[in-house]
Parts: structure tokens; sequence; C-alpha cells
């Protein structure tokens, strides 16, 4: 059997990546009144073949946990999902969309959206380390087509979906001081692996448009 892999992680405490970013974005790039939340996350996905979806899930989580370079279980939330074989992991990704409490209260147009941003570096050299580190550990599974980057989760408010889409670049892209943070398009690349709407007054995704870990319902963009 072979299926798609997600490794979700973000740090259990205060990650000051992302409240410096959240800071410079609101205060210095003035993004403030579209801005809803920020949250960081690595992330890893990958092809694996195994003879069934639970070998597959119980193998990868016990090799991840394990090895430093994927998941430190001290500090790290994590989600392994794996197509057709279930997921495990303290971290839940379909809740996981704080918002600015002070934005949250303004009055909205429109709605507000999630985009999760896959962050990669042009060249494929660190992937191809993680990749060999994993089959290098796995017992009856390997992996291939492995991508490996940041995932910024930029939660924005916009008119439509396709508008608030198209804003995301100028967050992301750093094209000079006063545009983009989160990339350096010099040796980084990033695309947009999903999106969500959610509800204008809470923090939970609205119905099944569009949810996060593979899932038939998951929108691809």
């Amino acid at each position: 059997m072979k299926a798609r892999v997600e490794l979700w992680v973000r740090l259990k405490v205060v990650d000051l990546v992302s409240q410096t970013a959240w800071m410079t974005l609101v205060e210095k790039l003035e993004l403030g009144d579209d801005l809803r939340g920020l949250v960081h996350y690595s992330y890893w996905g990958m092809d694996a073949e195994g003879s069934d979806g639970m070998t597959i899930l119980s193998e990868i989580d016990r090799v991840v946990r394990m090895d430093s370079a994927f998941t430190n279980q001290n500090k790290h939330l994590y989600r392994l999902i794996v197509e057709g074989g279930g997921s495990t992991g303290d971290l839940v990704l379909e809740k996981d969309f704080p918002m600015n409490v002070a934005a949250k209260h303004q009055s909205e147009r429109g709605g507000i959206f999630s985009f999760d941003c896959l962050v990669r570096e042009l060249h494929s050299n660190r992937e191809e380390g993680f990749k060999k580190r994993l089959n290098a550990r796995l017992k009856a599974v390997s992996v291939s087509d492995l991508k490996a980057g940041e995932v910024w989760r930029v939660i924005i408010r916009g008119r439509n979906e396709d508008e608030a889409a198209k804003r995301i670049e100028g967050i992301i892209v750093t094209r000079s001081r006063r545009e983009g943070l989160l990339l350096n398009p010099h040796y980084q690349h990033f695309e947009i692996i999903s999106s969500t709407r959610l509800e204008r007054e809470g923090n939970d995704p609205k119905g099944k448009v569009g949810t996060v870990g593979i899932d038939p319902a998951r929108k691809r963009v």
C-alpha cells in the first residue's frame, strides 16, 4: 500500500518566532486591520509504502518520536496523518486557529479565512537528508517524494476567499522592508497547501469548507 503522510509539529510553549513575526506584521507592516492570527509549524509531507495504513502510521510514529530531528516530546506537540490509515499525536490541527482577541471583535466585512502556507528551500538537499534519515530507521516501511519546511497558518479577513488568497503573497514573501516577512525569495519558495473558512465570531472551522489534515473535504489550493 502507498499512502500520503503528513507530520505537523509545533511548540508547546510560546513560539517566539511566531510572536515576533506577528508583531512585525501588525505594527511595522501595518496589517493589523486584516490579519487575524498566525501559527508556525514544522512540516514534513511524504509518500510512504507499507503493508497497510496502520503499519505505516505506527512505524513512522515510532521513528519520529525517537528522533529529535522531527519531534522532541518535552517541547513539541505533533500530529501524524496517514491517508486512509488514521492519525496520531496530541496536536489538534482542526481546532488550531487562534485569533487575536482585539481583532476578532472588530466589525467584519466578508469572512475570515485561514491559509496553510508551506515554505521550502529552493534546493532539495535538506529534504533528501530527512528522507535518508527516515528510511535508515524504518522497518517494513519506506518513504519517498518528501517535502520539508515550515508551514505558516495565516488567518486573514477578506471579502471572499479569492481576494484573501491574493493577499497572502504580500504577507509571506519579503520584497522590501515594507512588504512581506516570512520567506526570502532568494533561497525559498512557498505554496498554499490548504485553506479553511472560519466563522466570523469564533475560531472553529465552518462546516467542511476546508479542513486540515488529509481528508476528502480538505480544500487544496
